[in-house]
């Protein structure tokens, strides 16, 4: 396969592997007629931020009501990594300039208290990335010598806590499987052994996001319910019930075991 660069150079190559976000652009190149991005509606802004006396060890939560919720959580490296999400039908706000990031984000946590006034304070010189959360659903990911991986194949975004085990998983199978056998059995084995494991992957819980992100009190009430159930002391004696209930399916898997192969020196 004949690849040109962005610098102009042109070489060839016996495969082509596209190891790039949910939104990559190399993609639709590849997969010019496919509508990849299955959108959930939740947009998330990450901050890192200083860290006060205030915090603590934990990882706190405020649900704001309207589908809004700020979170803290303290890194290993002397500061606190910030979180501003929401719930919003409106598509394409991730590709506005960071000004109108900013401006959305300071009218929509305008109202909210506990650390939210904080955390939009920082918005004037604090790092910034802003993602509209969401899945990369693919019916094949090869295309003649090229290959999808991680998440620009099967991105199953960071509510279900699988993405980063799926790409290293993925990495695995495929380049095992490309040491194995030619390139058309590799990249058909490669999908046969990936797919059930990623659609297990991102099956999210019922209602999520929103279940998360509540719009209204009831829904809110519902959720710290859930929460204090979930708990408490009986929720502990049902043997992890509930734990498994949250856990991503991260051993849906059973790994081939692909022989070293010796490399020359």
């Amino acid at each position: 396969m004949t690849v040109t660069v962005a610098g102009g150079a042109i070489r060839t190559f016996d495969v082509v592997v596209v190891a790039e976000g949910l939104r990559s652009r190399t993609r639709s190149m590849i997969f010019p007629d496919t509508d990849a991005v299955r959108e959930l509606g939740f947009y998330v802004a990450y901050l890192t931020i200083p860290r006060t006396d205030d915090d603590t060890d934990l990882w706190r939560w405020h649900s704001a009501g309207r589908g809004r919720s700020v979170t803290l959580r303290p890194d290993n490296l002397g500061t606190v990594r910030a979180t501003l999400a929401f719930l919003s039908d409106v598509r394409g706000l991730d590709e506005l300039d960071r000004e109108g990031i900013v401006t959305i984000l300071r009218r929509t946590f305008a109202d909210v208290g506990w650390a939210a006034p904080r955390v939009l304070a920082a918005l004037d010189d604090a790092p910034l990335y802003f993602d509209a959360v969401g899945q990369a659903r693919m019916p094949s990911w090869t295309s003649g010598r090229v290959a999808l991986l991680g998440d620009a194949a099967y991105c199953s975004s960071p509510i279900s806590g699988m993405s980063t085990s799926l790409a290293l998983t993925g990495a695995y199978v495929l380049a095992g499987e490309l040491a194995a056998h030619p390139h058309r059995t590799a990249f058909a084995r490669y999908e046969a052994l990936m797919r059930p494991y990623v659609d297990q992957a991102q099956k999210l819980p019922p209602g999520t996001p929103r279940i998360a992100n509540p719009r209204g009190r009831a829904g809110l009430a519902t959720m710290n319910t859930v929460l204090r159930v979930a708990g408490s002391p009986p929720a502990a004696r049902l043997g992890g019930l509930v734990s498994r209930w949250f856990t991503p399916p991260a051993d849906a898997i059973e790994l081939p075991a692909y022989p070293l192969r010796e490399t020359a020196h």
